[in-house]
């Protein structure tokens, strides 16, 4: 069978590993993934799943494979998500002698907890023979040529090139596929006199620091168990956040309980948006974990005490982007490349799903002709770039929430006065702080993304209507 048309995805980590097996439900495109890499591989540590994009992995067919990394209930196995019932998250205040619980987010819905290496895995073993993969393939640029019906040809940096009629970058937050398209944005701004906009343009282009710092490590269960009992990892359930004024540290269980992982933030807000000094991503020393978080809680401080190399990341975010496709419209960018968030939802992952399964319920659509691309595309840009960002500023809203810096809900606000003048905290206004952030993240296990999907094909199906009347 011909190929209606050809795909590039530039990027093998989870979010163009999802759209290549997507779009390979459809017999008749063909699909190439370059991915810089010389195999393919996830940095990060463990990611959380809720509801809403379970459900998505389910109607793709990739439930059965990843239920097997985690504990999920079999009611949510079988489709019966909205039955399920599960623990979401644990606040807790840690920046004290003794800490507490002071919010617990349980309801409807799942609430999952992977190892990221193990569920791009996963997804890769799923990635049928058609998918033609090319590996330590590191993108250099991209020609979209203004006539649709001529190729784009994408440069390597080994000197290779190719060709495809649509092209997605699904290659992160240092997204060459962004700097390619949005460089040609800028000089065309440049040239034409409008110099405000290729400003704006380069600045919109780069990641941008938030202030904080997050070190990450995962640690055997067993070691805990044995150097850190304090800390009770058997009672571990759900992810708990232990929160402090300006740090916060997110504790939880993956492969199947075998490991810990863990995350502690460190943030200096008034820092956003200014040069970080030093690689994004270093080895930290345990000795700096240690000193970054000694206010927090003894069992803390023995569960940290179990890191021995910490990894330091410098946190960044994409600002909100006017659009996520090309001059020309055949070029589009997804995942982390688009909308890197902060991980205080456990939604970045999730949203680099959406965006495959939008942009594979558009592709694989009979109507979706070659010629179709540009609108297609548009379309998915209409459909995810409002929902993502959104996602982004509510994770940036849920930080500021966990380390009491929201308006309202300060470190001074949660304080009262007692009758003899010594400053307690004010329990109430903890308990409102956590249902706040619980509410604020709620749309991940009650809303789906149906809705959506079904307005992508309806506005699809309506201009291939139209074209077909204009022809």
């Amino acid at each position: 069978m011909e190929a209606k048309f050809r795909v590039a995805i530039i990027g093998g980590g989870i979010a163009g590993l999802t759209l290549a097996y997507a779009l390979a439900k459809s017999p008749n495109i063909e699909i190439h993934v370059y991915e810089a890499a010389h195999q393919f591989s996830e940095i990060g540590a463990g990611i959380g799943m809720y509801s809403r994009v379970w459900k998505i992995l389910n109607a793709l067919g990739l439930h059965r494979d990843l239920a097997a990394l985690t504990h999920i209930p079999e009611s949510a196995l079988e489709g019966r998500v909205d039955e399920t019932k599960m623990h979401h998250f644990l606040l807790r205040k840690s920046d004290q002698a003794e800490g507490v619980n002071y919010h617990v987010a349980y309801g409807r819905g799942v609430s999952l907890l992977f190892h990221r290496a193990h569920f791009q895995q996963a997804i890769l073993k799923n990635v049928p023979p058609s998918v033609k993969t090319h590996l330590s393939k590191r993108l250099a640029s991209l020609d979209e040529p203004s006539n649709k019906d001529d190729p784009i040809v994408l440069y390597f940096t080994d000197g290779s090139t190719a060709t495809c009629d649509v092209a997605f970058g699904a290659d992160g937050i240092k997204s060459a596929v962004r700097a390619a398209v949005w460089k040609k944005k800028v000089d065309s701004a440049a040239a034409r006199g409008h110099h405000e906009l290729a400003a704006l343009l380069t600045k919109e282009m780069k990641p941008m620091w938030t202030g904080t710092v997050a070190y990450r490590a995962l640690v055997s269960y067993d070691i805990v168990k044995e150097k850190a009992p304090s800390y009770k990892p058997e009672t571990l359930e759900c992810a708990i956040l232990h929160c402090g004024k300006n740090k916060h540290i997110t504790v939880y269980p993956v492969a199947n309980g075998k490991i810990i992982n863990i995350v502690a933030f460190s943030s200096k807000p008034e820092l956003e948006g200014s040069d970080f000094n030093g690689p994004t991503v270093a080895t930290a020393t345990k000795a700096e974990l240690l000193s970054s978080f000694k206010e927090f809680e003894q069992p803390l401080q023995d569960l940290l005490a179990c890191v021995e190399s910490p990894s330091r990341w410098a946190m960044e975010l994409m600002r909100p982007l006017e659009t996520y496709l090309s001059e020309y419209g055949r070029v589009a960018i997804l995942g982390d490349a688009a909308h890197a968030m902060p991980p205080h939802q456990g939604s970045g992952a999730g949203q680099s799903i959406e965006d495959a399964y939008i942009l594979a319920t558009l592709l694989t659509h009979p109507g979706c002709t070659r010629e179709m691309l540009p609108e297609a595309l548009k379309i998915y840009d209409s459909i995810r770039r409002p929902f993502s960002q959104s996602v982004l500023q509510s994770s940036k809203d849920v930080g500021l929430m966990y380390e009491f810096s929201w308006p309202g809900f300060t470190d001074e606000d949660i304080m009262r006065k007692a009758a003899d003048g010594s400053m307690h905290l004010d329990i109430e206004a903890l308990h409102r702080l956590g249902e706040l952030a619980a509410e604020v993240q709620a749309w991940s296990w009650r809303s789906t993304i149906e809705d959506d999907r079904k307005q992508a094909i309806e506005m699809l199906e309506k201009s291939v209507k139209e074209r077909g009347s204009v022809a």
